[in-house]
């Protein structure tokens, strides 16, 4: 195929790019950064299901849950795939672009066949959901070797494939023998107003000390062992507290300040997130599993140093004593205290990593340095 210049981007993804809230708000900056390069851009839907198509899959699905007696996957399969494929397809025939930027959507690329370079983007492998997310526990041999087969299926369709963590971008060329020139590893910037760099001063620890539990999800982020973490140091005498937002925790305490969620798409809750990034000290998610973690580099741009868990994509953004420090999946309470507590006897050591993080978010962790290189990345194509 002989190459053109790009110039209209067909940008498929499920739910609206320009919402804020979608996938934490990631669609809407990949979405105005490809604008911002002066590309134009078409919202392409992925696939829906028709209730008949649902109830197709649900037939599959537990015909093979009675056959071979395990969970079968419903997100990822031939049906969903087939038909998700088939339906992008006829979308695209009546849109004119020179370049398909796929999100998540492996079922819509699988089986698609079109003569335009397809770039695909995500912040995982699907493969690397099996026995990691609570979904994709204790799917059968058949649901595992599906996803696989559908995954590799649309990788291989794919001019470029941009995944944000080493721990992806690893996977996709041990596992699925990608070409490390057709895998980049492209980090994703904080999906928030931060502070410019001339503007940005580090923090300055003040009492109480604030550490920002900023989740939808209280149990699979752990905000239990965070919360118990906070108690220790509150009973060595320190004037802490966790303050909660986005999900409502199942436990009270007197150290939580809880604001059960804010929405970025709303004015008033949007400047309040930016003020609690800015009041807050310490991002403290001791998270179980992740993909990324949008959060971390959100925090870094406020100069927040970020406590979590070494798993997943975490220390992809995470960097012991640069924007914070990781501790492993078996970590206590009483480790994370351990950990915590010097930074709280020394004001300038924690001064000095306010400073860090932010470094971090400057050099690595912002979309003006994913713009440069996705724009290298399609002139490459293309050239």
């Amino acid at each position: 195929m002989p190459k053109t210049t790009i110039r209209k981007i067909a940008f498929l993804c499920q739910g609206d790019p320009k919402d804020k809230s979608s996938w934490s708000g990631t669609m809407y900056m990949m979405y105005s950064s490809l604008i911002q390069l002066g590309y134009e851009v078409e919202w392409i839907p992925a696939a829906n299901y028709t209730k008949k198509e649902v109830n197709l899959i649900e037939t599959i699905a537990s015909f093979h849950e009675k056959l071979l007696h395990r969970t079968f996957n419903r997100y990822q399969n031939f049906t969903k795939a087939i038909i998700a494929s088939k339906k992008t397809k006829e979308k695209l025939e009546n849109t004119n672009f020179d370049l398909l930027f796929a999100s998540n959507a492996i079922n819509d690329i699988a089986f698609l066949n079109i003569k335009q370079p397809i770039i695909y983007v995500n912040d995982i492998l699907y493969d690397q959901h099996i026995n990691y997310y609570p979904a994709y526990k204790g799917l059968g041999w058949y649901s595992k070797k599906i996803l696989r087969y559908i995954e590799r299926k649309a990788l291989s369709k794919c001019e470029a494939v941009l995944l944000p963590s080493e721990w992806s971008v690893e996977r996709a060329i041990s596992y699925y023998n990608l070409s490390s020139n057709k895998v980049h590893l492209l980090r994703f910037g904080a999906n928030i107003d931060v502070p410019k760099k001339e503007n940005f001063s580090p923090k300055e620890l003040h009492e109480p000390i604030t550490f920002l539990f900023l989740s939808v999800e209280w149990e699979r982020k752990r905000g239990y062992l965070a919360l118990e973490t906070i108690e220790l140091l509150a009973k060595k005498g320190y004037n802490v507290e966790l303050k909660v937002v986005g999900c409502i925790p199942p436990v009270k305490s007197d150290l939580l300040n809880v604001i059960p969620f804010l929405n970025k798409n709303v004015p008033d809750d949007y400047q309040q997130l930016k003020d609690t990034l800015t009041s807050s000290h310490f991002l403290f998610v001791p998270t179980e599993a992740e993909c990324y973690g949008i959060v971390f580099c959100e925090a870094s741009a406020y100069g927040l140093p970020n406590i979590s868990t070494d798993t997943g994509g975490v220390t992809s953004i995470v960097k012991d004593n640069i924007n914070g420090f990781t501790l492993p999946l078996e970590a206590k309470a009483e480790d994370y205290a351990n950990s915590i507590e010097p930074f709280l006897l020394d004001k300038n050591k924690y001064h000095e990593l306010s400073k860090s993080a932010r470094n971090r978010y400057d050099e690595a962790l912002n979309w003006d340095v994913w713009r440069k290189q996705i724009d290298i990345i399609f002139k490459n194509i293309m050239s």
